[in-house]
């Protein structure tokens, strides 16, 4: 899989839909399947056409001014580039320039510095620090709460020896009966491998993601409503969001201030081009040990807890 993470008006493609009879499955991120639902509840053709509604989990979209920052750190290589590579190398990969010569020159700190390379998921994590969009910070759904089938990248430690997150597995959540159906019809015919997880297992996945991003939104549409600024509708307008403990409040204000510097577009851009220095490789060096030595440390708990229950 090879996604871009860009801002783009997905709904367009519904005109497509309401002109051609068929039936289709819609892909997209909570808030496109969201869309998804509204477009569906105003005409009959998008409700009946679209038989399937497959949701990608989602910390947040990017601003695309992020893109024109790593763009400008590539220098002169810019003029030989020929195609871009989203991801190469193992889950999760790093993305790279095809050059006009055919050779491949990666994208992040290019040849300037040997050894580590910090991969698109280390390298995204600090983009959404800074580059988040203000509606994706009022948005609670990090896992397609809506869609017929949710998929993800699998946060948690592998259920089995046998499995390796490195071989290409997903993590996926049957939310209907029509996803159920698909989902069984792939086994029946061979198309899927599936392991079913324990319900622990289950909620332990994307959690910190999805707990950050539901409580996130729920404190910005808060603070939204005092100020007089619109907020999304979510269906039932008497829908009440939890009221947050003291302990809850605090972490939840921790994670908001940093996006702290979202909101600061000149400051941001001066700071994303530090980290895209030779002193920012440190920081993602180090990051980059600390995010090992945590998996390293789960995934060993899981096994030995696995070796006692049999």
């Amino acid at each position: 899989m090879k996604p871009k993470y860009a801002l783009c008006a997905t709904n367009a493609a519904y005109a497509e839909i309401r002109k051609n009879p068929g039936r289709y499955a819609v892909v997209g991120l909570p808030c496109q399947i969201h869309g998804f639902h509204k477009a569906a509840a105003l005409d009959q053709r998008i409700r009946t056409r679209v038989v399937l509604k497959i949701g990608l989990f989602c910390h947040a979209a990017i601003e695309h001014e992020a893109f024109q920052v790593i763009w400008d750190s590539l220098g002169e290589k810019r003029k030989q580039a020929k195609r871009f590579i989203s991801r190469i190398g193992k889950h999760p990969g790093t993305p790279h320039l095809e050059l006009e010569d055919g050779s491949l020159y990666p994208v992040y700190f290019g040849r300037r510095l040997k050894g580590y390379r910090p991969t698109s998921v280390e390298v995204l994590n600090l983009i959404y620090r800074l580059y988040t969009p203000e509606r994706c910070m009022t948005c609670f759904d990090g896992l397609s709460d809506f869609a017929d089938i949710s998929v993800g990248d699998p946060w948690l430690p592998p259920p089995a020896d046998h499995v390796n997150w490195y071989d290409g597995w997903s993590f996926t959540l049957i939310r209907s009966a029509a996803g159920e159906a698909v989902y069984r019809e792939l086994l029946r015919a061979n198309k899927i491998t599936a392991v079913e997880l324990t319900h622990d297992e289950i909620l332990s996945s994307n959690k910190l993601m999805a707990h950050e991003k539901r409580w996130r939104a729920w404190r910005m549409i808060e603070r939204r409503k005092k100020e007089g600024r619109p907020v999304p509708l979510y269906g039932d307008q008497s829908l009440k969001f939890p009221k947050a403990g003291l302990w809850q409040a605090l972490r939840s204000d921790i994670h908001m201030l940093t996006h702290f510097f979202c909101f600061q577009p000149k400051a941001r851009t001066a700071l994303f081009r530090f980290f895209l220095s030779p002193w920012g490789y440190w920081f993602f060096f180090l990051n980059s040990k600390r995010r090992a030595a945590r998996v390293f440390l789960r995934d060993s708990w899981a096994r030995l807890k696995r070796k006692f229950r049999a």
